[in-house]
């Protein structure tokens, strides 16, 4: 069963928390919050009894909210301090029992040099798998769209080989962004079920320049370039099996907004589950035996 989130990237003030009740989530995913919010948000979860999840960076004691995560450079001492702040939101993690830590990767500011970047991605994975082993926290890399160097599903398919403690969280603007031949479906073919979340709100090439992210509504249509998520999202389901989807849109809503998208998406998970139920005595003879040999993640 895959439950329903929301980012507090809805809340034009983090500290409203009580608002995203309005969207009926299962799951809210923080971000950007200090250390002295944490005792609010952990009495939020305890009264809602939503599961917290964590998108780095949390807890953040900066003076503004961090505009700069930069894992693989280019900069000097911009990866070191990118591990210090997921460092300490796994260690949040594991304390408040979060179903996740989500962490962009990798750097999406120009100019993005090849030289090196293999050093510098493999580094980072690699001391992103070790806090997953030491604190038993899931955490999933998020997919960018800037980065020439890693960006397509191909490209993260073989940063996350022989990371088995590494899962993905699939954001479907960013994918939908990059355009053909490439798009949320075809993350979730080569990813499959190392996808563990998936961020969900809708937008254009053209709007999301002014608009950036922007609820998912039934009535966005592909003819105007949104992404069709009826379409889409049962196969993605089918292939990933996430644990959530955590909508992920700005703060321009209202409790209408929130009620209708909610209920919407929960229609269509209703619809796979639905399906998964019925679907579950008749595997095919080729997906017997890929259980009994062991299914790889990405099958």
């Amino acid at each position: 069963m895959t439950l329903l989130g929301v980012s507090t990237s809805a809340l034009a003030d983090p500290d409203a928390l009580d608002r995203l009740r309005h969207f009926e989530p299962d799951v809210v995913e923080f971000y950007n919050y200090p250390s002295g919010a944490l005792p609010a948000i952990t009495d939020f979860c305890r009264r809602t009894g939503v599961r917290p999840a964590l998108h780095t960076p949390v807890p953040y004691d900066g003076p503004q909210p961090l505009r700069r995560f930069a894992p693989t450079g280019p900069e000097p001492g911009d990866a070191e301090e990118a591990l210090r702040l997921v460092t300490e939101t796994v260690r949040c993690a594991a304390r408040i029992d979060a179903v996740h830590v989500v962490v962009h990767f990798p750097s999406p500011y120009p100019p993005f040099r090849p030289e090196g970047f293999a050093a510098a991605r493999d580094g980072f994975l690699d001391s992103l798998a070790g806090l997953a082993r030491t604190y038993g926290v899931p955490v999933l890399i998020e997919n960018l769209s800037p980065n020439p160097l890693l960006r397509t599903p191909e490209q993260y398919r073989a940063a996350l080989d022989g990371r088995p403690e590494l899962g993905f969280c699939l954001d479907l603007g960013h994918a939908h962004l990059l355009g053909p031949p490439y798009g949320p479906v075809r993350f979730a073919r080569h990813l499959g079920r190392s996808i563990r979340s998936m961020h969900v709100y809708n937008t254009t090439a053209e709007r999301y320049p002014v608009h950036g992210h922007e609820p998912a509504l039934p009535d966005q249509r592909p003819g105007d370039g949104y992404l069709d998520l009826p379409a889409v999202l049962p196969e993605l389901l089918a292939r990933a099996s996430p644990a959530v989807l955590v909508l992920e849109h700005g703060p321009r809503w209202d409790e209408e907004t929130a009620a209708r998208t909610g209920a919407w998406l929960r229609e269509l998970l209703g619809d796979h589950d639905a399906r998964a139920r019925v679907g579950r005595g008749t595997a095919s003879a080729h997906d017997q035996d890929l259980d009994r040999r062991g299914r790889q993640p990405w099958q």
